[in-house]
């Protein structure tokens, strides 16, 4: 008789237990991470953290946030999770099953929309059948951008500069002769005066690019809640004193994700700085040895007139792997989901840009 699965509630006790499963999982994200969640619980969501077992040993683990709606209704989501061994299919239907009953013991009223899941794993069919047959729909769109851009670090600086477009070679080198200093702050160094120029830039390059604008509030937070852990990292890159980019990096182990950015536009070295400032954060995650970057948003291939396509061909120009998500997938719980679907569908614009 198979054992059957048991699901603990995580309390702060329980913490580094919860971290200590994710760094070590092959499929962690920082989204999944406790202190992301500490994150979103101060920004209008609610933060649950469930621990999967089977035989007294944890084999899963999943963050969900719940998030309250106009009308008093709620939505349920799990942003790159959960985190599990997704090459097991037999584990991960009995995950997925015991999150859905777990979750639907838990509902009260036909005032919850719907549990989602966005999958840290790339397109495959058996999963596709797995979510099928426990009744969640594949939905029309991510909340998290669809496609990432992945960096192997573990290459050598030689190595890795030579994979990289020939144009971004000749750039980088453009920029250390221009005098380039990538700078990172960690901690105290964080100042206010620093993360309000980065919210600046970050603010001017959302609106090039039409994606929406986290609050600055959201960037306060953060910094509170991953700088003492050390999972935050703010990027600059000068030329003569002249501060041309903000980037904020977020550690999850030996994996770094680059999320939000700012870059500012310079008739003198708008051309070429970018990609020496990229080039030092790449050089500053492989000396603290971090094994992947994570670049995070990617538009989709060879569609030249999506929003996102001109940083799309500046990010390839570094080479690294292309990682298309699974998708996100709804398990509808009111009888509302239709028409919430509907109303998204008909308010969701042709290409939407998506961020954390």
């Amino acid at each position: 008789m198979a054992t059957k699965m048991k699901i603990v509630i995580f309390n702060n006790k329980d913490k580094n237990q919860y971290n200590n499963f994710l760094l070590n999982s092959k499929y962690k994200d920082i989204l999944q991470s406790w202190e992301w969640g500490d994150v979103k619980s101060r920004f209008n969501w609610r933060a649950e953290r469930l621990g999967f077992f089977k035989e007294g040993r944890l084999v899963g683990l999943v963050q969900i946030l719940e998030r309250k709606l106009p009308l008093n209704f709620s939505l349920f989501y799990v942003p790159r999770g959960p985190v599990i061994d997704w090459q097991n299919y037999r584990l991960v239907k009995e995950v997925i099953t015991g999150l859905k009953e777990d979750f639907s013991k838990k509902i009260k009223n036909n005032k919850v929309l719907f549990l989602r899941l966005e999958p840290p794993v790339k397109k495959d069919k058996g999963l596709l059948v797995i979510f099928k047959d426990l009744g969640f729909k594949n939905y029309f769109k991510t909340v998290q951008p669809p496609s990432t851009l992945l960096i192997d670090l573990n290459l050598s600086e030689e190595e890795l500069i030579k994979k990289f477009r020939r144009t971004a070679r000749n750039l980088i080198h453009r920029s250390e002769r221009e005098g380039i200093i990538v700078e990172a702050l960690t901690g105290s160094q964080i100042t206010s005066d620093y993360l309000k120029g980065f919210y600046n830039l970050y603010a001017l390059t959302g609106k090039r690019f039409s994606f929406p604008l986290r609050p600055y509030k959201q960037f306060l937070i953060l910094k509170e809640a991953m700088g003492e852990a050390g999972m935050i990292k703010l990027y600059t890159a000068k030329i003569k004193g002249l501060i041309l980019a903000y980037g904020i990096v977020l550690l999850c182990g030996e994996k770094a994700f680059y999320i939000w950015g700012g870059t500012g536009r310079h008739r003198d070295y708008s051309k070429f700085f970018n990609y020496g400032y990229i080039w030092g954060i790449l050089k500053d995650l492989k000396r603290i040895g971090v094994k992947t970057f994570d670049f995070w948003g990617l538009g989709p291939e060879k569609d030249l007139n999506h929003p996102w396509s001109g940083f799309t061909l500046f990010k390839t120009a570094f080479d690294g792997s292309r990682f298309d998500y699974l998708g996100a997938f709804d398990l509808p719980i009111s009888g509302f989901y239709p028409l919430f679907k509907l109303t998204d569908k008909i308010i969701t614009p042709k290409y939407r840009a998506t961020s954390s």
